[in-house]
């Protein structure tokens, strides 16, 4: 007797669905192929608008995708309040290190290797739906290392310059202090890295670097750096008017490495923990080629590893909008 063929589910929740259905009824990614709610032409799922008729494709406040024939979010048209949300800062600023960080709006996008470029640990692409969060604007400089710091690890020395040599052990240590001196510092963290690559991205855009295709505008790498690190914030930025996520110093990540680590995501906010001694890094340096400086690449280091091309920048989580 053949067995029945197993009930379709969400691709993105694992909900159970009918063949029938449109949309997903639990975390709303339309089902059999992505149409825009105005025209009904198909679209692609990182899309913010429809080419043919202008609709907007993503909700603007929570990010997420809008269901065919809706130009409303209904999960926040249905919990909206008599009077909106005041919107939350762009920008704030640590009041102890004086780190900027921009807010970043969550989204759905896809994570990994898009341009088909990269290695293997940078694949399955697969859809993430992250909530809001702050991002540094630069890496942590050495001038901010001090102010929470008593010494200053770096080889390359300056103010403005990345911190580097430092472990992901000591930049957990930094965070922890600081957390103890800044009020609601309990939400400061190093990024998960799929924060960083969306942040990185432009907000989940289909850039190669942070910024573009042009790696020479936004990144210090081993053919323009003339072997050190340079002052954050001289690259041009970013969408989201990020500097240094291509090159200068790679970034520690909270994540805990692994290889099949994208076969394991959770579709919202993922984050790998538990056991491991290698930790994430991203973005590339100064002493490596264009190619490291992907916002697809992964790599990672022993967490007590310390080099003159590894340093961090924050971020605070969505929670965390009374540090402001």
């Amino acid at each position: 007797m053949t067995p029945d063929p197993p009930a379709p589910t969400c691709p993105v929740c694992g909900e159970p669905v009918k063949a029938a259905w449109k949309f997903c009824p639990a975390c709303e990614t339309p089902l059999g192929g992505l149409l825009c709610p105005g025209c009904r032409q198909p679209v692609r799922d990182n899309w913010k608008r429809c080419p043919e008729c202008g609709a907007r494709l993503v909700c603007q406040t929570c990010g997420r995708r809008l269901p065919p024939g809706q130009d409303t979010c209904p999960a926040c048209r249905d919990g909206a309040a008599a009077s909106p949300p005041e919107a939350p800062p762009a920008t704030i600023i640590e009041p102890v290190t004086e780190i900027a960080l921009v807010y970043v709006h969550g989204g759905r996008f896809q994570m990994g290797d898009t341009f088909g470029d990269g290695v293997e640990n940078e694949t399955p692409l697969h859809a993430v739906q992250l909530g809001p969060f702050y991002i540094g604007r630069t890496p942590v400089t050495q001038a901010q290392w001090l102010r929470v710091m008593p010494e200053n690890p770096s080889r390359f020395r300056g103010d403005r310059l990345p911190v580097e040599q430092v472990t992901w052990e000591d930049a957990a240590a930094f965070i922890e202090k600081l957390r103890g001196l800044t009020p609601g510092g309990r939400h400061l963290d190093l990024p998960t890295e799929a924060q960083w690559e969306f942040a990185a991205r432009s907000g989940g855009r289909g850039e190669k670097f942070a910024g573009g295709l042009a790696v020479e505008q936004v990144a210090w790498y081993e053919e323009n750096s003339g072997g050190a690190t340079h002052p954050v914030g001289e690259k041009a930025p970013n969408g989201l008017g990020l500097h240094d996520m291509s090159g200068n110093v790679w970034e520690w990540c909270r994540d805990v490495f692994q290889h099949e680590a994208y076969r394991l995501h959770a579709p919202q906010n993922p984050v790998v923990t538990g056991r491991g001694a290698d930790r994430v890094i991203r973005g590339g340096s100064w002493n490596l080629d264009a190619w490291s400086a992907r916002c697809a690449r992964r790599s990672s280091c022993p967490a007590y590893f310390s080099g003159p091309a590894v340093g961090f920048r924050l971020v605070i989580n969505p929670h965390a909008a009374d540090t402001a």
